[in-house]
C-alpha cells in the first residue's frame, strides 16, 4: 500500500486545492472511532457574519455553506486561477471556465465535510506534527527551512497561512487514514482473481502490454438520470484535458476509481477496451466510451513487449492496485454519506448547481 501514503508530486492546482503548496508526509497520529463520522450533522446552516441578500446578490464572497463551515470565493479562485488562464489559452469558453470552478467547488465541499468531522470527533494536529511535516516538506523539496520559507514566500503565501495549511492536510489524512483507509482489506482470492484477468491468458512467449490511465464515472443506481450526470462529468474532465490540462491531474480529480489501470496484457483487454486504445498512440486520449454503468475515457501512456510474469514476480503490484481501488470506493461511499448528513447551501454563481458524483482525492 505503499501508494497509497507516498506524497506524490502533483499538479499545481491539485496541490493548492489539498491545502500544501508543497508536498507533506503523511502524520501517523491517532485516529477517530468510526462513529464519529455516523454522529448527525448539522441540520441547518449557523448564522454567518456575511451572508447572501435576499435577491441572491453574493456579499462577501461566500459561495457554499457545509455545516457550520463556509466556501469562500477566493478558496475556489486560489484553486481555479492558474487553470483558468491555461484553459483560455487553448481555446477554452466561458461555459468550460464556469464546469470547472464547480468542479473545485465539489472538492472544496468534501474537504469541508470532512473538517465537520474532525471537528466532532475532537481530531487536531500538534505544534509538533506540522513541524515534522513541514520539516519533510523541506527534505523531499532539497530545501533547508529557510529556503522553503522564501519559496512559500515567493509564491505569496505569508508563513502562518501556510503552517495553517499544512495542519488542514495533517487533520484530512488523520480522518481519511483513520475512517476510510483503515476499511480497506485485500486478501490472497482477490489477488489471484486479478491475476487471472490480466495475466492468465499472456502467451507463453510473453506479448504486448499497454499502459493505460482512464477517467471513468459510473451511475450508482443505473438510472438514465444518473448515468446523465456521469457521463456529462466525464465529458467535463474530456475537455478539460483537450483544453491543456493534465489527463492524471483531471483523472484524479474526476474519477471514481484509481485512475491509473497500470501495465495491462493487451490480449486481455476486454473488447470495449481494445476498441477504444487499439489505434492510439502514446499520449493520445481515446473519445468518451459510452457503457451501460457509466463513462470511460482512456490514454495511452505507453506499449511495451514483455515476458510473462509469474504469480510471485505481480503478487505485490497487484495487491497494491487492489488497495488503490478499494480505497477509491470506500472514500466515495463515505462522502456521499457526509453529504446525506449535512446542510450544504451553494450560493452565488454555483446557486443553482448540483452536487456532482463524489470523487476521490488524489492518492498520496
Amino acid at each position: 500500500m505503499s501508494s497509497l501514503i507516498r506524497r506524490a508530486a502533483l499538479a499545481a492546482a491539485l496541490v493548492a486545492l489539498f491545502a500544501a503548496p508543497l508536498r507533506a508526509a503523511d502524520p501517523d497520529g491517532a485516529a477517530p472511532t468510526t462513529g464519529a463520522a455516523a454522529a448527525p450533522a448539522t441540520a441547518a446552516p449557523a448564522a454567518a457574519p456575511h451572508d447572501a441578500k435576499d435577491d441572491g446578490e453574493l456579499v462577501d464572497g461566500i459561495v457554499a455553506q457545509v455545516g457550520t463551515e463556509v466556501v469562500l470565493r477566493s478558496e475556489v479562485d486560489r484553486v481555479a486561477k492558474p487553470m483558468e488562464q491555461k484553459v483560455r489559452e487553448k481555446g477554452g469558453t466561458d461555459a468550460d471556465i464556469q464546469m470547472m470552478r464547480s468542479d473545485i467547488l465539489d472538492k472544496l465541499i468534501e474537504r469541508k465535510l470532512i473538517a465537520l468531522v474532525a471537528k466532532r470527533a475532537e481530531v487536531d494536529a500538534t505544534e509538533f506534527e506540522v513541524d515534522d511535516a513541514i520539516t519533510n516538506i523541506a527534505k523531499e523539496n532539497h530545501l533547508d527551512l529557510d529556503g522553503l520559507k522564501k519559496s512559500v514566500a515567493a509564491e505569496g503565501v505569508e508563513w502562518d497561512v501556510y503552517r495553517q495549511r499544512v495542519k488542514e492536510e495533517i487533520i484530512q489524512h488523520k480522518i481519511l487514514n483513520g475512517m476510510v483507509r483503515s476499511r480497506v482489506k485485500v486478501d490472497e482470492a482477490q489477488i489471484r482473481k486479478l491475476y487471472d484477468q490480466r495475466y492468465g491468458a499472456m502467451p507463453a512467449a510473453g506479448g504486448q502490454e499497454l499502459h493505460l490511465v482512464h477517467m471513468a464515472v459510473g451511475a450508482e443506481d443505473g438510472k438514465p438520470a444518473s448515468l446523465k450526470a456521469a457521463c456529462d462529468k466525464v465529458r467535463r474532465g474530456l475537455a478539460r484535458v483537450r483544453n491543456g490540462e493534465d489527463f492524471v491531474t483531471v483523472a484524479t480529480e474526476v474519477s471514481q476509481a484509481a485512475p491509473d489501470l497500470g501495465w495491462l496484457p493487451q490480449n486481455a483487454l476486454a473488447p470495449w477496451m481494445q476498441s477504444a486504445v487499439g489505434h492510439l498512440e502514446p499520449g493520445q486520449v481515446s473519445d468518451v466510451i459510452e457503457l451501460p454503468v457509466g463513462c470511460a475515457v482512456l490514454t495511452l501512456v505507453e506499449r511495451r513487449t514483455v515476458e510473462p510474469l509469474s504469480y510471485d514476480q505481480a503478487k505485490g503490484q497487484l495487491r497494491e492496485l487492489l488497495a488503490d481501488q478499494a480505497f477509491q470506493d470506500e472514500y466515495v461511499r463515505f462522502i456521499d454519506k457526509l453529504r446525506r448528513q449535512t446542510y450544504v447551501d451553494r450560493r452565488g454563481e454555483f446557486a443553482n448547481q448540483t452536487a456532482d458524483v463524489a470523487s476521490p482525492p488524489p492518492i498520496r
